[in-house]
């Protein structure tokens, strides 16, 4: 029997490039900075564009075929003043256009890693009661397709920034 774990999320790492690098050819020069620090939750989905078909042969049934793909992270948090990347993305509360745009990479618990040239979108750089906490949540919109990066050593999740 396979040796079987429920992986934290964590362990998951995802980071952006802070010198704002919008090229797959520049992930060299690229500064990571990880989106880590005061962040609660990062949730990551495809929207996908389908293709259903009914044939003959499926006696009245479609066949589907994913034609492509739309990847975001949601990412939701409290607003850190100081942290690099929180900054970075905080700064562009009020930009438009190529200045949202910056290299991106997410590596999971076992390694894999991938790059992506993406937007910055719905960037909310403050919010909430008088109170509390000032909330901060952006969406890490993927253009195009992602570069797969082979022989990652796996993340060490203690390496995230903490908090």
């Amino acid at each position: 029997m396979a040796n079987t774990e429920f992986n934290l999320n964590y362990k998951n790492k995802l980071e952006i490039d802070t010198t704002g690098n919008t090229s797959l050819d520049d992930i060299d020069s690229a500064t990571w900075a990880p989106v880590a620090v005061g962040i609660q939750t990062i949730t990551p989905s495809a929207s996908e564009t389908a293709d259903t078909t009914p044939y003959w042969t499926g006696e009245g049934f479609s066949d589907h075929d994913v034609t492509g793909k739309a990847v975001q992270f949601a990412i939701a948090g409290h607003r850190v003043d100081g942290d690099e990347a929180q900054d970075y993305v905080a700064e562009r509360f009020t930009d438009v256009g190529d200045s949202l745009r910056t290299l991106a990479r997410w590596t999971d618990p076992a390694g894999k890693q991938l790059v992506f040239v993406a937007t910055l979108v719905s960037v909310v750089p403050f919010g909430g009661a008088a109170n509390v906490k000032q909330t901060f949540s952006f969406t890490l919109a993927a253009n195009g397709k992602p570069k797969k990066i082979e022989d990652v050593t796996p993340s060490n999740p203690d390496e995230t920034g903490g908090e």
